[in-house]
């Protein structure tokens, strides 16, 4: 926590290196637009033949490393598609790094075994009959894969279970923290639906929770805040669940103190929504003849983004994601986030 401290606040740099891994995935959710890069690019995504080499990703970890930054996050349409996961994560881990993972769960029994470096593993689910409809997978598949995983005595930490809240799930997310209680050492956090402008292929009004909803919506999120009182495994803070009650969206977002993102072809994010790369980290790196870093992509990149990001920041509308909101609220100094959002 000290290092992380010292990072954000007295750096200015992230503490989280988000690495999408591949371009590829197995399911085709409604309201992501990762795994259609891959179809734009001409990709395969049951091979994920577009992946990076592993060298390249290691190369990126060295870069994140370097940089100061303390914890990895594999992450992309679907990580657990590249077989040598295990490997990048235990390179992730021999730079000192805490290791993160986020999956669709679909592939989680299978490979369970194989991830003893990762540290914290986030599955993507939405409840039984949500997830079949937004991300047209099996549900059944998903919960046995998080239950093995509970059950298999290699978690380092709890596993995690992301719901995000739409329309189509609003009946469900309640059957899902009680599906985490039951198992033990898993938890559950949930954010609402963002609708991204630039994906206007979606159907967002089949998701996003009209007027008529409403006053279901807010039942729901003050059902979630008194089980969140009760010890109820679930890690949001108890502030950000009024805040996403009440309609509240992320201000000051200190987003660019928390997490970075780099693409499968290194290129630098800063933000999820705010798509537009701020620089490619592998082109601005200069290496020697042994592959070793003289001058690391990613300060150079940050250094020279510094007025954009600043701007980024400052036009925002807002979002309510809940590692964007949950980092905002500390870095902000609220007492309630430091003991309630209970993750890291």
């Amino acid at each position: 926590m000290a290092k992380s401290a010292f990072q954000m606040k007295i750096r200015k740099r992230p503490v989280i290196l988000s690495h999408s891994v591949n371009s590829g995935c197995n399911l085709r959710c409604v309201f992501c637009d990762e795994w259609k890069k891959d179809l734009e690019t001409g990709g395969d995504f049951i091979s994920g033949r577009r992946e990076p080499s592993f060298e390249e990703v290691c190369k990126i970890i060295d870069l994140a490393a370097d940089f100061g930054i303390g914890s990895y996050n594999a992450w992309s349409a679907e990580p657990l598609l590249r077989k040598d996961l295990p490997e990048i994560m235990k390179y992730a881990k021999s730079k000192g790094m805490k290791t993160f993972m986020i999956t669709n769960g679909l592939l989680l029994k299978k490979r369970m075994d194989e991830l003893i470096d990762v540290d914290y593993i986030s599955v993507s689910a939405d409840g039984p009959t949500a997830t079949r409809e937004i991300r047209g997978a099996d549900y059944d598949k998903i919960t046995d894969g998080v239950r093995y995983a509970s059950k298999s005595g290699l978690l380092n930490e709890p596993l995690l279970i992301n719901c995000v809240i739409s329309r189509k799930n609003l009946d469900e997310v309640e059957e899902l923290l009680h599906f985490a209680q039951e198992l033990g050492n898993v938890k559950m956090a949930v954010e609402p639906l963002y609708t991204f402008k630039r994906m206007d292929d979606t159907d967002w009004e089949d998701l996003t929770i009209g007027a008529d909803r409403q006053e279901k919506f807010i039942s729901l999120m003050n059902t979630l805040i008194d089980m969140k009182k009760k010890g109820w495994p679930l890690i949001n803070s108890k502030t950000y669940l009024r805040q996403i009650r009440d309609g509240k969206v992320i201000r000051n977002c200190r987003v660019d103190r928390g997490i970075l993102a780099a693409d499968h072809n290194g290129n630098m994010y800063n933000c999820r929504i705010h798509n537009t790369p701020l620089g490619n980290v592998i082109e601005e790196s200069t290496f020697g003849s042994r592959g070793e870093i003289i001058e690391n992509g990613i300060t150079k990149v940050w250094n020279q983004t510094k007025n954009e990001r600043k701007e980024l920041i400052q036009k925002c509308e807002g979002c309510s994601f809940f590692g964007y909101a949950e980092l905002t609220l500390m870095n902000n100094y609220n007492i309630e986030s430091f003991y309630g959002y209970d993750w890291l």
